[in-house]
């Protein structure tokens, strides 16, 4: 899986985490709406929404995923399914709101995806939707879990026909994660076979947090979500997400 589970010192954790930290701001109050996040991963999304959301359905492909995510995760206005992101269970105009995030560079058929979404979306619902920025649909992408990245007009393009409106923002590393990565940057670099992965992971993240801090930065337990910046408009640095009104 290239989403992991919560880890608190895990770079990428605090990432994604932050995304549903700023997708709740931007949706408002949540209490008396429902909300479906497409695809949940490990869960800790859904979780992290439940908070404040009146329902929350979080949806993964992978029912032993799901199955960890129910015992992970027992709040009682969470629910977790296995189901299929382009085939979905639901009925039309069942959310108030949807979350997905980088999951649409991880699917087929892209348009039927979209579709769904917005067939099960209530009118003037919201769907949030975030996805790398990349080089466009012809070349091939470094991660190897992608099937596609985006430009930023093929974004649009494919997400302005089922959207009477969208707002369109960037995501990228702030000051302070940017320093934090640079540091384990330098262990990889003197590791590219990958060696370093047979360290326990708290010592990893330990190892690491020194030599952030040897350099003037923060331990990578000090990371915060807001260690993550969101601009409105797009710039060539940033991932691309939609603020999508149906």
């Amino acid at each position: 899986m290239e989403r992991r589970a919560a880890y608190p010192t895990d770079t990428q954790h605090v990432v994604n985490l932050s995304g549903y930290v700023w997708a709740a701001r931007q949706l408002g109050p949540l209490e008396e709406r429902c909300a479906l996040d497409l695809s949940c991963g490990t869960g800790y999304g859904s979780d992290y929404l439940g908070v404040c959301a009146g329902r929350i359905v979080g949806v993964d492909c992978a029912p032993d995923v799901v199955a960890k995510c129910r015992a992970d995760y027992p709040r009682s206005n969470v629910a977790f399914l296995a189901m299929d992101a382009c085939a979905l269970g639901f009925r039309d105009a069942s959310f108030d709101c949807i979350v997905s995030q980088d999951t649409i560079e991880h699917i087929q058929d892209d348009h039927r995806f979209v579709s769904e979404l917005t067939r099960v979306l209530k009118p003037n619902g919201a769907l949030i939707i975030f996805t790398p920025q990349g080089k466009g649909q012809g070349a091939t992408p470094d991660d190897p879990y992608h099937i596609r990245e985006y430009t930023s007009d093929e974004f649009r393009a494919l997400l302005q026909p089922h959207f009477s409106t969208i707002r369109w923002y960037g995501r990228r590393q702030g000051y302070r994660l940017k320093a934090v990565e640079r540091s384990m940057d330098i262990v990889r670099n003197l590791d590219p076979v990958g060696f370093r992965n047979c360290v326990p992971r708290p010592i990893r993240h330990w190892i690491g947090s020194v030599m952030s801090q040897a350099q003037g930065g923060p331990a990578l337990h000090e990371l915060v979500p807001d260690d993550i910046e969101y601009c409105e408009g797009v710039a060539d640095d940033t991932n691309l997400i939609g603020v999508c009104i149906k």
